[in-house]
């Protein structure tokens, strides 16, 4: 009698509980394209891309390939220079038409008195060079464009892990082995139940929002800044990057060899298309806020003197002058202007429009003194 109670509770549970959730999760892998319209979707090449004409935190829609721009016919007018821009959110920050490129865009035109130079944002969130390498690969050259300008982020580029693929299942990110992607009928599988990883992004996403709110800060057009704590928490993962200590610097070179490498494959495919290259290099907000950087310093008790600031970008001078490849720094102008001026947008580690203006600026001086093509028609 007894067995019989217990296999009638097993039963039970499978059918009212197992059964349940098993149909949720198939129905959550086979219906993801269609239940789940979000603004990223799944990319087989890149892992995640984002979604063609989906609109952006201005309202403005995405273009074909998902960047943050209008459509530009893939075959160029006659006479016209393309100079694509890749990079990560930095791509994002101001919307369509207040982000740097297409502030730089505008710039060529005031100054050649029409439009000669397309400057195309072929940004994504979130990626880093080895995944702008897969977008350039796959959507960039589809422009055939005449320079390709890397942007280049010194807080977390370096942090690239190699073999590691990130990819989106049911609107939200899950980090793959890029060597041992598992598909099923088209569709990504993970190691992990698609229900909980859900609801447990809900409920991040709601907490950070709460704690956000809590701190009193909206700006119009931006939403909520990240809460200090969790902004603090972000700026401190990314200085560790900057310690001195040989342990501490051991630990990222899988990363920073991957991401050179990466570099280098995009140098050798342009170069062989006849195609110009050139690398812009961003600052982290730590290395122009004086203020922010004496807050980190002061809450995890840091010594300044294990930590060297220019570390990431006199590594990656140090490469592209080896290979040849021209760069523009922005770094000590956005630290010359960031004492007298806010550059970033508050507890959100991108640019604000003052930052986008600066960026443009510094870019559109540097830029045709690097590459010929860029130069005034003489």
């Amino acid at each position: 009698m007894f067995r019989k109670k217990i296999a009638y509770v097993l039963v039970r549970i499978i059918l009212w509980v197992i059964l349940p959730l098993v149909c949720v999760e198939f129905v959550m892998i086979v219906l993801d394209p269609y239940l789940f319209k979000n603004f990223y979707e799944y990319d087989p090449d890149l892992g995640f891309r984002v979604r063609a004409y989906a609109p952006g935190a201005d309202g403005a829609l995405t273009n074909q390939f998902g960047f943050n721009d209008r459509d530009y016919p893939l075959q160029k007018t006659p006479g016209t220079t393309r100079l694509l821009v890749l990079g990560d959110s930095f791509g994002w920050a101001g919307g369509r038409d207040g982000n740097y490129t297409a502030l730089l865009e505008r710039m060529f035109e005031r100054r050649d008195g029409q439009h000669k130079i397309d400057v195309i944002n072929a940004c994504y969130p979130a990626t880093h060079p080895g995944d702008q390498l897969a977008l350039l690969k796959k959507y960039g050259l589809q422009y055939d464009p005449d320079v390709v300008m890397l942007g280049f982020f010194v807080g977390n580029d370096f942090l690239a892990v190699p073999g590691r693929k990130r990819i989106i299942v049911n609107g939200l990110y899950v980090y793959v082995n890029r060597n041992a992607e598992y598909k099923f009928l088209g569709y990504p599988i993970i190691p992990q139940s698609r229900l909980y990883l859900f609801v447990k992004q809900q409920y991040r996403v709601y907490t950070e929002s709460k704690r956000a709110a809590e701190m009193g800060q909206y700006l119009p057009g931006q939403g909520l800044t990240l809460s200090e704590e969790t902004f603090l928490e972000i700026e401190r993962a990314r200085l560790e990057f900057f310690n001195v200590n040989p342990s501490a610097r051991g630990s990222f070179q899988p990363g920073i060899d991957y991401v050179l490498q990466s570099i280098s494959e995009m140098d050798a495919i342009l170069r062989a298309r006849g195609a110009k290259f050139v690398v812009a290099i961003y600052p982290d907000e730590f290395q122009v806020n004086k203020s922010l950087l004496k807050r980190i310093f002061e809450k995890y008790e840091l010594r300044a003197e294990d930590y060297d600031l220019n570390r990431a970008q006199n590594l990656l001078k140090s490469f592209l002058r080896s290979k040849g490849i021209p760069f523009v720094d922005l770094t000590d102008r956005f630290r010359a202007e960031g004492d007298k001026r806010e550059l970033y947008i508050l507890r959100n580690t991108h640019w604000n429009d003052a930052g986008n203006q600066f960026a443009a600026n510094v870019l559109f001086e540097g830029l045709p003194r690097q590459v010929e093509s860029l130069n005034p028609a003489r």
